[in-house]
């Protein structure tokens, strides 16, 4: 999230993003995160009717005395989808799009949806409630008045994810500082308040409690209780996988090959009864002919039970 007015006319961040999106390869990229990115272009460039209900970024960005004093609620909404300028823009989506990919694989597009959505608005209602409270402790109004806009809180939230389930190991804030996975967005929310003092430190903090409290929280236990995730099988093939972030890049570096069975809240009850009929099956071919089994006996005795 970004403070300050949005700049067109200056659209090479756009160009920029379209060649990363044909480098990735649009067929590749899953249906959620590919509306997701060119609707978030279209909003900045305006197309059609949308400049009457986004507007400029003094309409529609996001700070505690507009939403609580003046019950703009939809800000919490709009402030999200409206950037600062075009590179502010290329940053957020070139990141949702690696970031997106991933976990919309994984979680699937329905849940993945759902979850962009929820993300969204409570990574705004966190830094609403963030500025009031640095505005309480710091006796100091004007946290109440910042105004910020940006999708970065729900990238910080996708970014939390996206390190949980890939491989423990380094990974390269800015593209060149090495740390251990686990601390690295606690390391570029600083970096980048430093590197850009423009940014919404509170914005980018919001996004990253809400991923936090997904994985280590209450909060997937309260979205799965509307809407469960499909089970799914994540692959990644590779020992670099360069995923950029907000205002840099990262490289997870694990093992070659990852593959994960997503439980979706089973308990271990009900996951070993999955992983029985999983196994069931994987032991019979599609024409019916059973694979081999060390125990030749029992192989004659059910094809001979199957006969009879």
């Amino acid at each position: 999230m970004f403070r300050g007015g949005r700049r067109r006319g200056q659209n090479f961040g756009i160009l920029l993003l379209g060649m990363q999106m044909m480098n990735f390869g649009f067929d590749k990229i899953p249906p959620v995160t590919l509306i997701s990115i060119i609707g978030q272009v279209a909003i900045f460039l305006g197309f059609g009717d949308l400049d009457r209900w986004f507007g400029s970024v003094r309409d529609v960005c996001i700070s505690t005395h507009l939403v609580v004093s003046q019950r703009q609620w939809s800000r919490l909404l709009l402030g999200t989808l409206v950037h600062a300028s075009d590179m502010h823009l290329y940053f957020n989506m070139v990141s949702l799009l690696w970031k997106g990919s991933m976990l919309e694989r994984k979680f699937r597009s329905p849940y993945f949806a759902y979850m962009l959505a929820v993300f969204t608005f409570l990574s705004s209602g966190l830094l609403v409630a963030l500025n009031w409270l640095m505005a309480t402790v710091f006796d100091d109004y004007s946290y109440n008045l910042t105004c910020a806009v940006g999708f970065s809180g729900v990238i910080f939230a996708l970014k939390v994810l996206t390190v949980h389930y890939s491989p423990r190991g380094l990974h390269y804030a800015l593209g060149f500082i090495p740390v251990p996975s686990r601390y690295i967005y606690w390391l570029e929310l600083g970096l980048i308040q430093i590197i850009y003092p423009n940014a919404s430190f509170t914005g980018h903090l919001a996004g990253i409690l809400v991923g936090v409290l997904y994985i280590k929280g209450p909060l997937k236990m309260i979205m799965d209780g509307f809407m469960s995730p499909e089970p799914s099988y994540t692959y990644t093939q590779g020992t670099t996988n360069r995923q950029p972030t907000g205002r840099g890049y990262t490289t997870g570096r694990g093992s070659e090959r990852m593959y994960e069975d997503y439980t979706g809240g089973l308990s271990e009850e009900e996951q070993i009864r999955r992983a029985t009929r999983q196994s069931q099956q994987e032991n019979f071919r599609p024409n019916g002919e059973e694979r081999l089994y060390p125990d030749l006996d029992d192989l004659r005795r059910r094809r001979a039970d199957r006969y009879t």
